[in-house]
């Protein structure tokens, strides 16, 4: 009898440890993986033309902005159709400010890399171009919001850059 009672202490015992190891390895792991999974998810899922056009509705404007046709982009912005899956470029339309939104879904990070090297060399050309022309557009063109999280990338050239940044970090 004593045998008997010994066996089932020893097995309730076994019982709960293993059931407590069993609850916290998965609760570790569990926890972890759906938290990098949403947040890749949630980059996968913007819309890049959604997320370029909240920065034109929530941003106030000195310029009207036009869209760019996707086959005026490269000419434009200079950044190649091979190197995004989505993209959404606006521009001032009467060429007097240099506002501007782009947001582009890149194909690879490596590509996104090479989106905001051509906007950067795009930033520079319109510093040199409105320098003379005018000069308070270099305040907003000296500090764009001009970053890529992944392989996205944002770009928005405007005399709001708080706004545009609390747009860029619900977005993502």
């Amino acid at each position: 009898m004593k045998m008997k009672k010994a066996i089932c202490v020893m097995l309730a015992a076994l019982t709960v440890c293993a059931a407590g190891l069993t609850s916290c390895g998965g609760s570790d792991s569990g926890s972890a993986a759906p938290q990098t999974s949403a947040a890749e998810a949630a980059l996968k899922s913007i819309d890049a033309s959604a997320a370029a056009d909240r920065f034109k509705n929530e941003i106030k404007w000195v310029d009207s902005l036009n869209e760019l046709e996707s086959g005026m982009i490269q000419k434009v912005v200079g950044v190649s159709p091979d190197l995004y899956s989505k993209g959404k470029v606006y521009i001032g339309s009467g060429g007097a400010t240099a506002e501007e939104i782009a947001v582009f879904e890149a194909k690879s990070i490596g590509d996104a890399e090479k989106i905001v090297e051509a906007y950067k060399n795009r930033v520079e050309a319109q510093k040199k171009a409105f320098e003379n022309y005018q000069p308070k557009e270099l305040t907003k063109l000296n500090d764009p919001l001009l970053e890529n999280v992944k392989n996205l990338v944002f770009v928005c050239i405007s005399d709001d850059k708080s706004t545009a940044k609390r747009i860029e970090s619900e977005l993502i």
